[in-house]
């Protein structure tokens, strides 16, 4: 068994998923303004747009983590600084787009999690 393979896959798999959970409520935020006809009032079209760029940032976390998983066109990167350095922008991303979307509570870089 490749240990070492497992925890990439399952490193992945963790950043996945706290990409897919801000896609959510980022998704449900932007709704919540739109059906509650808040979205067309100032501060709504500011939260609006708040949102809109978290979004383009979770977009190029997507990109970022697709590239990790060598799922793209570009072959996953071998070297562990490179694969260290697009895990540490990924994480800067997310930071970023819970800044823009207004979540205040910080979750655990999945890199500096205990035990790694």
């Amino acid at each position: 068994m490749d240990l070492q393979g497992a925890r990439r896959e399952r490193r992945l798999e963790m950043y996945r998923a706290r990409l897919a959970e801000r896609l959510r409520t980022n998704r449900a935020a932007v709704e919540a303004l739109y059906e509650g006809g808040t979205l067309f009032s100032p501060q709504g079209t500011r939260s609006g747009r708040a949102l809109l760029r978290a979004h383009q940032v979770l977009q190029r976390a997507s990109s970022l983590l697709e590239q990790l998983s060598g799922d793209g066109v570009v072959p996953a990167p071998r070297l562990p600084e490179r694969i260290e350095e697009l895990y540490r922008e990924v994480d800067t991303l997310l930071a970023r787009s819970d800044a823009l979307s207004g979540r205040h509570h910080r979750a655990a870089s999945v890199a500096r999690l205990p035990g790694r």
